[in-house]
């Protein structure tokens, strides 16, 4: 981050009536500086409330309604705190996920995405039983029964007992007799 002649370049990450958050990029981890910061605003009218967040190089300013933040603002940069620039643009950054999650998400989105398209005849776990079943057929005419087929099979049938096991569950029913 660049500085505004002697001053750390600082930007207003977001701000609501009576409240602005401020980052100051270039002093993030910078104790010391903070410390100052703290110092120099107590003399500072019109501050309700200072957060000082070194580790991320944030400030919160709380003030009240009747004190307009420039106020606030030519202060810091009169005391040789900091100067506003605009703020850089926002760089959208997809938090990490693990990828059973992600991959979780994302077959449920294509397993509604099939009942839909099929009308409700057609989930993601079939169209799997399907493809495996499909795969063994393929490998089975090329010879591989003993190798890929039945171990292509094998993963079809367990997926299709799974299914009925959990949809047929007759063990919840007691005997009537």
């Amino acid at each position: 981050m660049k500085t505004i002649g002697k001053y750390p370049a600082a930007y207003i990450k977001h701000q609501l009536p009576g409240r602005v958050r401020i980052k100051i990029p270039q002093k993030k981890g910078d104790f010391d500086y903070f410390d100052r910061l703290a110092e120099q605003f107590s003399g500072c009218p019109g501050i309700s409330q200072l957060q000082l967040n070194p580790v991320a190089g944030s400030l919160l300013i709380c003030h009240g309604a009747e004190t307009q933040f420039l106020t606030i603002a030519e202060f810091a940069q009169t005391n040789g705190l900091f100067s506003l620039i605009d703020p850089p643009e926002e760089i959208i950054t997809i938090p990490p996920l693990p990828l059973a999650r992600l991959t979780a998400d994302s077959l449920g989105n294509i397993d509604q995405l099939l009942l839909g398209f099929s009308r409700g005849r057609l989930d993601s776990r079939t169209l799997l039983i399907m493809a495996l079943i499909g795969l063994a057929v393929r490998q089975g005419t090329r010879g591989n029964v003993m190798g890929a087929a039945s171990s292509l099979i094998w993963y079809a049938f367990r997926l299709l007992k799974e299914e009925s096991e959990k949809t047929f569950d007759l063990s919840k029913y007691d005997d009537p007799l």
